[in-house]
């Protein structure tokens, strides 16, 4: 309403609305077609010589980017890393439609940071699910380190019952789970995580448990201990 006819939430805060990455800047990102420079206190103008209908939508009442375009978008502000962040994201929610991407990447043809998605794009798999941002940066921190790709979010069948495990290394034989900030707030939690660890390890998997704080500032010493155990499970 503030920047007039045709102009669409964009960007960060299309990002926001669509919940596929968390903006908590001073400015609202819109996308304004046309070339005027007006500016306004509090919103961040992103000028658009052609803003296509297919990459408009309306959410909640609200003009906005549609979700390909806004990861197109995102490439203007992040680094790739937080790019697949959000493709993750938005495969996770079911929101990422791979050809409608491609077409959209073709209408933005001449953008200059392109390539940041397709680096991004380069190191995610089409259906792969990674939730959350503490299962995103502990993929990180395994592909910065070289470790084999495990897989997400796979269910598991054990004789207590079918567990969905963050990261399993099948042929390994390791299981990780991560617990987030919020884990752990109830005493029945801790329990049914021990009864959870017994029984994968009743199965021949090896659990292991890292938290927020260990995967965001004991970085390297969560990677010394994977390597460790995935190597030690190859030699038995």
């Amino acid at each position: 309403m503030a920047c007039g006819p045709g102009a669409v939430l964009s960007h960060l805060d299309a990002a926001a609305l669509w919940r596929i990455y968390e903006s908590h800047g001073p400015n609202i990102h819109v996308t304004v077609p046309g070339s005027a420079r007006r500016k306004l206190a509090g919103i961040r103008a992103h000028r658009a010589r052609h803003l296509d209908p297919a990459d408009i939508t309306v959410k909640h009442g609200i003009p906005v980017t549609t979700v390909e375009r806004t990861i197109i978008d995102l490439t203007d502000l992040l680094r790739s890393d937080r790019v697949l962040r959000a493709i993750r994201e938005a495969e996770y929610l079911g929101l990422l439609d791979h050809p409608t991407l491609d077409a959209a990447v073709q209408r933005a043809n001449g953008r200059k940071r392109l390539a940041v998605l397709s680096e991004a794009r380069a190191r995610h798999t089409p259906g792969q699910i990674v939730k959350e941002e503490l299962e995103h940066r502990f993929q990180e921190l395994i592909h910065a380190a070289g470790l084999p790709k495990p897989q997400t979010n796979v269910k598991v069948r054990t004789w207590r019952r079918t567990y969905e495990v963050d990261c399993l290394w099948r042929a390994e034989g390791v299981a990780v789970e991560l617990d987030g900030r919020a884990a752990h707030a109830r005493a029945a939690a801790f329990e049914e995580d021990r009864a959870r660890d017994a029984a994968l390890t009743a199965i021949g998997l090896r659990p292991l448990r890292f938290t927020w704080q260990r995967v965001t500032r004991e970085g390297h010493e969560v990677l010394a201990e994977v390597t460790a155990i995935l190597r030690g499970r190859l030699r038995e």
